[in-house]
């Protein structure tokens, strides 16, 4: 399946841009990124196999991602300045540069929703096989288009599956 926006707007340079680390061999990690990318209607999320964080060829994030274990967690790196959430943390990053997010920045800055948040999101990473299997996907199946951008910019999506 292919999934293609009718008209993409840019996010401006002093946007938060994200690149989202999931992990390409979880078919319900690969649907999320999906899941994301087509809410993304700003282009604010570009997404990266985590698989190839260090590798991939974008420095702010080879930077970010340097000597840490990122199986365990969902994970995002800001590409202004190269900050590194994970887990519950990383859904609140993605949370408040979705379009309608900035309704819930300031909620999110409370502790207990973000003890809640993290807590939910670890609770769903525990079961994310089950979840996978619960929904029917088929990471082989799981595509989205590569996308353009900006020159040296990591790719918009790659392929999820």
């Amino acid at each position: 399946m292919t999934l293609a926006p009718a008209s993409v707007e840019r996010a401006s340079a002093d946007e938060p841009r994200l690149v989202v680390l999931y992990d390409r061999d979880c078919a319900f990690c690969a649907w999320t990124a999906r899941q994301l990318w087509s809410i993304d209607r700003y282009r604010r999320l570009s997404f990266l196999p985590l698989q190839e964080a260090s590798t991939a060829g974008a420095a702010v994030v080879a930077r970010a991602v340097e000597g840490r274990s990122l199986s365990d967690a969902l994970h995002v790196v800001d590409e202004r300045d190269g900050r590194l959430a994970g887990g519950g943390d990383a859904l609140l990053a993605i949370l408040d540069v979705l379009p309608g997010g900035r309704w819930f920045r300031a909620w999110a800055a409370l502790p207990p929703i973000r003890v809640l948040v993290d807590l939910g999101y670890r609770l769903a990473a525990a079961n994310r096989v089950r979840l996978g299997e619960w929904l029917g996907l088929d990471a082989s199946r799981c595509v989205v288009p590569a996308g353009g951008g900006r020159s040296g910019e990591v790719a918009r999506v790659r392929s999820l599956g």
